[in-house]
């Protein structure tokens, strides 16, 4: 850990090259550097003066550890906005990962994939297995990798961001474009998964083939929102409905 935040102060601090080597070195040598054993022939005073040592010596390395993290901290924070280790988001997310996920009652493993979306700076896993993802428009559509066949509805989740709109008021309109258009809209509710955010659902009936549309409001920490859009039909509520859910968990606004 220490040589990779020495790496890492190395490669992205503004400090001059010999400052920053010299700084590392002193800190080294304090942190490696053992106090001598007292002699034989050593003297009572020698051995209390020994002792003495020990302590600070402990209390110097505690001290320069924790100096240490601090400035590492304060290089962090010192970075200019639009920098290779700010933009870098694959430092801090794996590109795929494994996620366990719950479908009509039973527990499976999935293969889910990173997407970053570099303009609208959010990142989002999805399971690399059954769904794609393409870019329509502005907005990031997860649909199923094969087309479903011409029987069945929409199947979809869909991010668009809504720079003018904050979540409370965003959702209050999808909300009104709902009610025309499905028989069955619920009242809007303010969740916390698996988003944190505003949530509404409409449902066209309660055959198998009934349209389901959930729509979530998140706020994009910049006055404007993100409109999240699933779509998928009732008989595939435990289906793509808990796919949808547990691939919205791992949905997450990046801070500038």
């Amino acid at each position: 850990m220490e040589r990779n935040l020495k790496d890492k102060l190395l490669e992205k601090s503004r400090y001059a090259e010999g400052t920053k080597e010299e700084l590392w070195s002193r800190i080294e040598t304090m942190l490696d550097e053992e106090p001598a054993a007292p002699t034989r022939m050593g003297s009572r005073t020698a051995r209390k003066r020994t002792k003495r040592s020990d302590r600070t010596m402990r209390a110097l390395k505690i001290t320069m550890a924790v100096a240490v993290a601090v400035m590492a901290f304060g290089v962090f924070l010192a970075m200019p906005a639009g920098t290779a280790f700010m933009k870098d988001v694959r430092e801090w997310f794996a590109p795929e990962k494994k996620v366990e996920v719950e479908v009509e009652g039973q527990k499976e493993e999935t293969d889910q994939k990173l997407h970053q979306n570099k303009e609208s700076k959010y990142v989002i896993y999805y399971d690399q297995e059954r769904y794609k993802l393409v870019q329509e428009d502005g907005k990031d559509v997860i649909t199923t990798k094969e087309p479903l066949p011409e029987r069945y509805p929409e199947v979809s989740m869909t991010i668009e961001q809504v720079k003018d709109e904050k979540p409370e008021e965003l959702i209050k309109r999808l909300n009104g474009e709902l009610a025309g258009k499905y028989e069955d809209v619920r009242e809007v509710e303010q969740v916390s998964e698996p988003v944190q955010g505003y949530m509404v659902r409409a449902l066209a009936g309660k055959e198998w083939d009934s349209e389901v549309v959930v729509i979530y409001a998140v706020d994009n920490g910049k006055q404007g929102s993100f409109a999240i859009t699933e779509k998928y039909f009732f008989e595939a509520s435990e289906g793509h409905g808990a796919r949808f859910h547990q691939m919205l968990k791992e949905f997450k606004v990046l801070d500038e």
